[in-house]
């Protein structure tokens, strides 16, 4: 029997599970899938910017994780890992249990990193379900009585994409409120739509318009310095600084990892992001028997710009993550060499309340085989239906059904993962 230990109950770590019960019968030896997670409820992320205006309960967006994966017989521990030891192939649990493996997959998602002074105190967030319940409550309160809003990222930020989603659907709904108040968008891109990626198809051109056709006032290349309760600090590449006064504040952080993998010692955890350093095959080159996947995965930057930006790991990308690393433990257990790497496609899609905003990439590395960016009316109803179609995977275990593959690979010429040539 091989023990199989999951770390992390979200995208990452159920895909993961999911593939590898998918792929027991491949199996030269029974397995035994582990999901050790403290989070009692698998929550659909890219929901969160609807959660922190109100447009969705987190009711709608969540799944119980014991007795769904109770249906698939993989193991469920309701705790944090706290501790990894890669030399004795176990991890320590909250509650001081160990939990030995044969294979560790490490898909925690990152340690929010709220870098900026004052940001704690006086921005809001919407990363995680508490950060976006309390953002919402946050927002009825200013309602109340409305002032300039700023929204934005910090240096160093990965994760762009629901920054902007988050500024066009508030903008949206100060709209239907008839609430007309100045908007700002600050962000260390060195241009609109940019996302980590040197930007995608005409995302500048579209993205832009869409900010000015609202009346955001935006600023590239600019580095936040301090938050406080009434106003924003930035400055610009040469060091001068500016003001603006705000009411409501949404700053997307910087993404490390998380204190477990830290604890793993430096050959595991990258010095610079405490990240999961991989080769290829998401496979750490010291412990050839621990996996990455997720945004926990450490990956240098597509390109280096002014001020930092860090890649973004979307959902098809950590799907295809997952799918790679199962193949690869099993061909593991099974002394197959063939190993695999996913293509890293990515699909992005913005709901802006009457309209949407979306882009596909195949790969995010250059060159790119497909590179797309359009703004549809279509992809405001693609963004609700794929939610309940992520959930309804979630439900029943099927996490890349073949009609889906069938399709991702005939609309956009992407295939989830490739052999990796020796």
């Amino acid at each position: 029997m091989k023990k199989i230990v999951i770390i992390g109950g979200g995208i990452g770590g159920l895909s993961t599970a999911y593939y590898l019960r998918s792929l027991k019968n491949k199996s030269k030896e029974n397995i035994k899938i582990t999901v050790v997670s403290k989070r009692r409820n698998f929550e659909f992320t890219p929901a969160f910017p609807h959660l922190a205006i109100g447009w969705r309960k987190l009711y709608q967006i969540s799944v119980d994780l014991e007795s769904t994966l109770k249906k698939f017989d993989i193991n469920y521990i309701p705790q944090d890992a706290t501790i990894i030891i890669p030399e004795k192939n176990k991890i320590i649990l909250e509650d001081g249990k160990e939990e030995e493996y044969d294979y560790l997959v490490i898909a925690t998602g990152p340690r929010l990193m709220m870098e900026v002074e004052g940001q704690k105190e006086y921005a809001n967030s919407i990363c995680t379900s508490s950060h976006a319940l309390k953002t919402f409550q946050n927002f009825q309160s200013f309602l109340e009585n409305p002032g300039p809003v700023v929204v934005g990222a910090i240096p160093g930020t990965s994760c762009f994409g629901p920054a902007y989603e988050f500024i066009l659907m508030l903008s949206r709904e100060l709209k239907k409120r008839k609430i007309n108040i100045p908007l700002y968008f600050i962000t260390p891109e060195p241009f609109i739509g940019h996302f980590g990626l040197g930007g995608v198809a005409e995302s500048n051109k579209i993205l832009s318009q869409e900010l000015e056709e609202n009346n955001i006032k935006y600023f590239t290349n600019k580095k936040i310095t301090k938050v406080e309760a009434n106003k924003v600090t930035f400055e610009d590449l040469e060091g001068s600084k500016e003001e603006i006064e705000s009411k409501f504040v949404m700053l997307m952080p910087r993404f490390n990892g998380p204190e477990v993998v830290e604890t793993a010692d430096d050959k595991v955890a990258n010095p610079a992001n405490k990240m999961v350093m991989v080769n290829k095959a998401f496979q750490n080159e010291e412990y050839k028997n621990i996996y990455a996947v997720g945004v926990v995965v450490s990956i240098p930057p597509i390109e280096k710009t002014p001020i930092p930006t860090g890649v973004p790991k979307t959902g098809m990308m950590i799907e295809h993550m997952a799918l790679a690393v199962a193949n690869n433990i099993i061909n593991d257990i099974n002394n197959d060499p063939t190993r695999y790497t996913p293509e890293l496609s990515a699909i992005c899609v913005a709901d802006i309340g009457d309209t949407g905003i979306g882009f596909f990439l195949s790969s995010i590395q250059k060159p790119r085989k497909t590179e797309l960016y359009m703004k549809n009316y279509f992809l405001h109803h693609f963004k609700t239906v794929f939610e309940k179609y992520f959930l309804w995977k979630i439900k029943t275990g099927k996490i890349t059904p073949l009609f889906e593959e069938k399709t991702i690979n005939l609309l956009f010429k992407a295939h989830p993962i490739y052999k990796i040539e020796k």
